[in-house]
């Protein structure tokens, strides 16, 4: 197995918290549109749309 060099360790540092900036980034821009999108449905709706994603 290969040892991390301190290089590959800032490396994936950086990586890390630039995936963990885009989620937030996005969980931010879209928060308000995903919430009132699935406010509005009842269960029997939302079960049915469940079933035909994973269909």
């Amino acid at each position: 197995m290969s040892e991390l060099t301190i290089n590959q360790i800032i490396k994936l540092i950086i990586g890390s918290l630039v995936v963990v900036a885009v989620v937030v980034g996005l969980y931010f821009a879209f928060k308000r549109n995903v919430f009132d999108f699935f406010n509005g449905i009842d269960n029997q709706t939302g079960i049915k749309i469940f079933l035909y994603l994973f269909n």
